[in-house]
């Protein structure tokens, strides 16, 4: 039971509960009730006042599932009887079912309901457990029903009973989702504590939906059996016993938790009180939403929501469904213009089918709907043939709220989990894409637009950077105070306030989806030979480069590092909503430079005959290194994993003068290749310097001397028109590269390297680099001539 529950939800409740109480079938519930608790509490007093004998009972005994299976069998077995179960309901309620005999199935499995709710709640269980007691659950039921699941199962058994798990799955995963955000967001708890919104009850109604989610029509067949279901599944009570199930388990879960018999009483009462709410007719009402409703964010959704509060229960109950549409003053019963799409359930299913009585009834995805006016109707529907649904309608006013980044540069917020969640990355790509740092000229994308009812608008948007990464709305530490640096400058934030407030409200002035590093200009169009001012965005790129700061802390050199961006929207109200976006930043430079042939003196020809093997044998390579130095330096250098280690790649080209180019495999000994044979993937040599050293007051770490090392080995039959022929791909050289023997001719090598920055364009255009053109003059000289 939850809070409300407990305490009765109304003035009428605690005057029928008050009845209950003195009520002759009431008080002989209670009896029997406890009669059979009565000997189970003798019993362990006796074991409380002889404590050896405690001891040698619990030696002999081992500790056993079985036991509190053995436990619950012993209570509800001799507690729930017929005629307990009779009494228990409601004069309508034995009208409506009529005689026993019809409907003593329902009650042999009711009487599982309330073991299963029992074995559940009597501890803190996890999803695993959850599923052993269901597989309990479901033992009983089939037993009960005459159809006992067989040992070992037989194949469609064992598919129900992985049927069973899949759904509640299903119906366990909202549970988490909720608890999750409530883990990731915990700033509000404390106040609700505090204030007594949170108390011992807290959670008790959030478990029991977990129970209403999962006994749907649709598990019914894998619960009772494919021909037990067909079978009762035709009964005009059957509704009922859902119900009553629904009833009982939440009964079994309230005594387990129960610790008086006070306590006690107080389950029955309440268990009587949700039979009673079995058979009230059906009922349609819907309390929210109302009025000016603002959209909020819904993590079990996935976007934007409004959420549908009310009422649809009653007596042969069997499903309800949610519609929207635009206000356009039609009737409640006239049926144009409802639509279905974006409606949500709790659980998942295509409709609703659980009663609800004062409670969430499911959510409208709102986020691609635009403001106005909308109406909601609900109707529910019973399991009787040729009876009308139920439906009812309310109004309200939508205030949307699309305040989010979904782009810096090109690259995209990862998604899933989406720009909602704070510290969702910028990635390559969606799904499954890894970060990837931003730098140069970059423009960031999204939604910036909040409105419009009772006035409330958006009044003025900025985006602004902190350093580090930095807690997100809703977050313990948030502060908007901690976002000093503007991207939007030199103009500052983007208002559409006085002077032409009207002008600047234009529709296509509206930031939805399109880039947030924009300005309000006023412009002069020709429309139809008149001259007329108009106020239009002007997109822009931030020039992260030179508008970062360059040397705040030790963790951000050179305009790099780690930064949270912090979208600002305010409303004509005052109210700001917000949202933030991590980003790596990066502009740093990268190091390029080809230093040449190993043994090979600058300013030199390279004669083959000198690097060759004896005799020239085309059967082995010809080796010499080539060095140089690709170096990309670390966006923060205390940190040497990615993405501060962004190098992405080099590679080599030869060109023969006025002929073809070659593209160097990178090898370290002529054999070994990467997975992209001509992309050398690591840093080689230093350059000596570092950025910090043109930055005044900026200490720079430690570094080297400028040193080459090797870039790849180099086979040089590729200069040998005798033996070029024998190598294979990768290593062939293109047609017209190699000399003849007693040839020779200029070539030209050069390196080019690249980290994995993305700007505007996208990966590898911010930081790249091209070596000088490095030419030397090549001799084929391997059998002793040489014609020049």
């Amino acid at each position: 039971m939850n809070k409300e529950e407990k305490e009765g939800s109304s003035g009428e409740t605690e005057a029928v509960e008050g009845t209950d109480i003195h009520d002759e079938d009431f008080q002989f519930v209670l009896r029997e009730f406890l009669s059979v608790y009565q000997p189970i509490l003798e019993e362990d007093l006796k074991r409380a006042k002889a404590p050896e004998q405690l001891k040698e009972e619990a030696e002999k005994t081992p500790v056993s599932c079985d036991d509190e299976l053995a436990l619950a069998n012993r209570i509800f077995g001799k507690f729930f009887t017929e005629e307990v179960a009779v009494r228990l309901l409601p004069t309508e309620g034995r009208r409506q079912l009529g005689a026993i005999e019809r409907w003593r199935w329902c009650l042999l499995h009711v009487r599982c309901c309330m073991i299963f709710g029992w074995l559940v709640c009597r501890g803190p269980r996890t999803f695993r457990a959850f599923a052993y007691y269901l597989y309990q659950y479901w033992l009983c039921v089939r037993q009960v029903l005459g159809t006992p699941v067989g040992s070992p199962p037989t194949a469609e058994q064992r598919q129900d009973f992985r049927t069973l798990v899949q759904a509640l799955a299903g119906a366990y995963k909202p549970y988490l989702t909720d608890q999750l955000a409530t883990v990731e967001f915990p700033a509000g708890i404390p106040d609700e504590v505090l204030t007594g919104k949170i108390d011992c009850f807290e959670g008790e109604e959030e478990a029991t939906a977990v129970f209403e989610r999962f006994l749907t029509v649709e598990t019914a067949p894998a619960l009772l059996g494919k021909e037990a279901f067909a079978a009762h599944s035709k009964e005009p009570f059957f509704w009922f016993c859902r119900c009553w199930c629904l009833c009982a388990i939440r009964f079994g879960c309230c005594l387990a938790r129960a610790r008086s018999f006070i306590e006690v009483l107080r389950c029955l009462l309440f268990y009587r009180r949700c039979l009673r709410e079995c058979f009230r007719p059906l009922r349609c009402e819907i309390t929210k939403p109302t009025g000016c409703t603002e959209e909020e964010l819904n993590q079990t959704v996935g976007g934007l929501t409004v959420t549908v509060v009310g009422t649809a229960a009653g007596a042969f109950f069997d499903h309800y469904t949610l519609e929207w549409r635009k206000v356009e003053g039609a009737a409640c019963d006239d049926d144009a213009g409802w639509k279905s799409d974006g409606v949500v359930y709790p659980g998942g299913a295509a409709t609703g089918t659980s009663p609800v009585v004062s409670g969430l009834l499911g959510w409208i995805n709102t986020t691609v709907l635009a403001p106005g006016s909308y109406e909601v109707r609900l109707c529910v529907y019973s399991s009787q043939p040729g009876v009308p649904p139920q439906c009812c309608c309310i109004q309200f006013n939508l205030f949307k709220r699309l305040v989010w980044i979904e782009r810096v540069g090109s690259a995209p917020v990862q998604t899933p989990p989406g720009p909602f969640v704070s510290t969702a990355p910028i990635v390559n790509t969606n799904p499954g894409g890894v970060v990837v740092p931003v730098g140069c000229c970059v423009t960031v994308k999204g939604s910036a637009f909040v409105g419009d009812c009772n006035d409330r608008r958006i009044k003025c948007f900025d985006l602004r950077y902190g350093l580090g990464f930095l807690p997100g709305p809703g977050e313990p530490g948030f502060n908007p105070a901690d976002y000093f640096g503007s991207l939007l400058v030199p103009t500052g934030p983007v208002c559409y306030t006085d002077p032409d407030e009207s002008g600047k409200r234009a529709p296509w002035n509206q930031v939805i989806g399109r880039a947030l590093t924009t300005r309000l200009v006023q412009t002069e169009i020709d429309l139809f030979g008149t001259k007329i001012k108009v106020w239009k965005l002007q997109d822009f790129c931030f020039d992260s480069a030179s508008l970062l700061p360059p040397c705040p802390d030790l963790h951000h050199h050179c305009r790099s590092g780690k930064y949270t961006l912090l979208l600002d929207v305010e409303d004509t109200l005052g109210t700001h909503y917000y949202d933030t976006q991590h980003v790596w930043f990066d502009n740093k430079p990268i190091h390029v430079e080809f230093g040449g042939l190993e043994g090979l003196p600058g300013c030199e020809d390279l004669g083959l005959q000198k690097f060759v093997p004896a005799g020239a044998p085309c059967n082995v390579a010809w080796p010499i290194n080539l060095l140089g130095i690709a170096y990309d330096e670390y966006i923060d250098y205390t940190d040497l994993t990615y993405p501060s280690d962004n190098f992405d790649y080099y590679s080599l080209w030869i060109t023969r003068q006025a002929g073809p180019t070659y593209t160097v495999p990178i090898t370290p000994d002529l054999v070994t290749l990467g997975p992209g044979p001509f992309k050398g993937t690591q840093r080689v040599g230093d350059p000596g310097t570092r950025c910090e050293t043109a930055i005044p007051g900026c200490p720079p770490p430690a570094f080297p001397a400028k040193f080459y090392n090797l870039l790849t080995k180099l086979d040089l039959r590729i200069f040998d028109a005798v033996c070029a022929a024998s190598l294979a791909a990768p290593f062939a050289p293109p047609a017209g590269f190699a000399l003849e023997r007693g040839k020779c001719c200029g070539y030209t090598f050069q390196l080019y390297a690249q980290d994995k920055t993305w700007t505007d364009g996208g990966p590898g255009l911010c930081h790249r680099k091209w070596s000088l053109p490095w030419a030397v003059c090549i001799c084929n000289d391997v059998d002793g001539r040489v014609v020049k």
